[in-house]
């Protein structure tokens, strides 16, 4: 069983190193369970290409059949173990999301026949739920969390937002005149590459090479989404919101978008959960009034 979970977790994240941390292990481990289970077999389940890593036709062969395996023995361990109702359940989100989104649709939840109090975690800093550090959590990246069953909320564009204050004192007569205005910024390439306005100005066929250098230094920067959002509300400039964040603000009338080009990040909001949790009453029934929730914006 080892060898197989081994290779399954290698094969469905494409990493030895992330089926490591997966598996809470080191990379070494993982090659030599899966050059076990090879030699078990008498096939190679694994090539190299480069940095890549290739799955042969036998691996192909087996692959959907493991993990389709795997997943319903983790459910049926979910199943049996003893666990007493939650109380409440601990949902770890990060901060701009909670603010912007979800604590003005939690009342809608907390009406819903069996709902939990939810214990609100917005914090930046990443918690283990995999090891119960958290029942539930909503994040914001790729979609790939080793350990977790992930859930696309939203997938992520951004696009101008102002206040209604701002642009009638800043009137936009041409998407060309974004170059003048005073820019609010999101600085997140500390942590994460993140389309700018350079970016969303380059997308949009609005600026050339001669440009960039004044765009860089031009503008406030800010560190955290929410503080940009407050700022374009309180008309201190023109900033690149993101969908899921703004639609809440454009539809109250505290934002207005001032032209249409939308830029998409390769970035989304997923809700996350150890495999096989959503057997328990509770979590599916908030799994599945957020999954509903954000299909309805």
């Amino acid at each position: 069983m080892s060898t197989l979970r081994a290779f399954e977790s290698v094969v469905r994240l494409q990493s030895i190193k992330w089926a490591a941390v997966e598996l809470h292990v080191t990379p070494g481990a993982i090659s030599q369970q899966v050059k076990a289970l090879e030699a078990d077999l008498g096939v190679q389940l694994i090539a190299r290409r480069g940095n890549q890593l290739v799955l042969t036709e036998a691996a192909l062969r087996g692959r959907d059949y493991l993990t389709g395996g795997l997943r319903l023995l983790q459910r049926g361990v979910e199943r049996m173990r003893l666990r007493p109702p939650l109380r409440r359940m601990r949902l770890t989100v990060e901060p701009a999301f909670a603010a912007n989104w979800l604590i003005k649709r939690l009342p809608q939840y907390r009406t819903l026949p069996g709902a939990q109090d939810v214990l609100l975690d917005p914090a930046k800093a990443l918690v283990d739920i995999a090891r119960g550090e958290a029942d539930l959590g909503i994040r914001f990246g790729h979609g790939r969390y080793p350990g977790l069953e992930s859930i696309n909320l939203f997938e992520d564009e951004i696009f101008p937002v102002c206040s209604p204050g701002y642009l009638q004192l800043n009137p936009l007569g041409d998407l060309k005149d974004l170059k003048h205005h005073h820019l609010l910024r999101l600085d997140w390439k500390a942590t994460r590459p993140w389309p700018d306005w350079t970016e969303w100005l380059q997308a949009a066929g609005l600026i050339d090479e001669s440009d960039l250098a004044d765009l860089e230094r031009r503008g406030t920067v800010m560190g955290d989404s929410s503080l940009l959002l407050r700022a374009a509300q309180e008309g201190q400039g023109i900033g690149l919101g993101q969908a899921s964040l703004v639609a809440d603000l454009i539809k109250d009338g505290k934002l207005v978008a001032p032209c249409a080009p939308r830029l998409r990040t390769g970035f989304g909001y997923y809700l996350v959960f150890p495999h096989g949790a959503d057997a328990r009453p509770e979590i599916k029934l908030f799994k599945d009034w957020i999954v509903a929730e954000a299909k309805t914006g």
